[in-house]
């Protein structure tokens, strides 16, 4: 499994051959980890789109994290360096990943999650960003989101579905963080929920 970033960390790098983009152990992306204050209420499996872990991304998890929900964002772009693109780039860049590996990404959070924090699965719920949204799909959880949603550049990606009353679709946003809270509250409300 990848591993966390919950601070800033200084990294010294060894030097050995370099793997020249090669994958040599195949491994669930790094994520990005963001805690409650106080009383935890839930989790939130937050998916970066084509941009990359970018500004709203990470200001989704902030405003999700200070309303009680841990939330767990996945950097997919981890291969190259964790960049964020340009409008002109990133849809190439998105397209250029796997399936197979975005799942695995997807099963690490999961299990960071389930095993590490001992996050129970009803408890947890998903939000997309862009065509991301379908990927909250593949995560199998209960409870999901779409944020500005786009078509999926993968073929065979379960379609989301904006009709269902698990599912939310909201325009992509510095207020859709809001009523995603109130959604998040709404559905992930039944059960106790744990202290930090």
């Amino acid at each position: 499994m990848g591993g966390t970033i919950e601070a800033a960390e200084v990294r010294h790098h060894g030097h050995g051959p370099a793997n020249r983009r090669r994958r040599v152990v195949r491994t669930s992306a790094p994520l990005l980890v963001r805690h409650p204050p106080g009383r935890v209420r839930g989790a939130v499996l937050v998916l970066h789109g084509a941009a990359g872990l970018d500004e709203p991304v990470e200001n989704c998890c902030r405003t999700l994290a200070s309303c009680g929900y841990v939330t767990v964002a996945p950097l997919f772009y981890y291969e190259t360096g964790g960049h964020t693109f340009g409008q002109d780039k990133a849809e190439a860049a998105f397209a250029a990943l796997a399936l197979s590996d975005l799942e695995a990404d997807l099963a690490g959070a999961l299990d960071y999650l389930g095993t590490r924090l001992g996050m129970p699965r009803h408890r947890v719920a998903a939000a997309g960003f862009g065509s991301a949204a379908h990927l909250a799909e593949l995560a199998s959880v209960d409870l999901a989101a779409a944020l500005g949603p786009a078509p999926p550049p993968w073929p065979g990606t379960p379609g989301f579905d904006p009709h269902a009353p698990d599912r939310l679709v909201l325009p992509a946003g510095p207020s859709a963080a809001d009523d995603l809270v109130r959604f998040l509250d709404a559905g992930l409300s039944c059960g106790p929920a744990s202290s930090p």
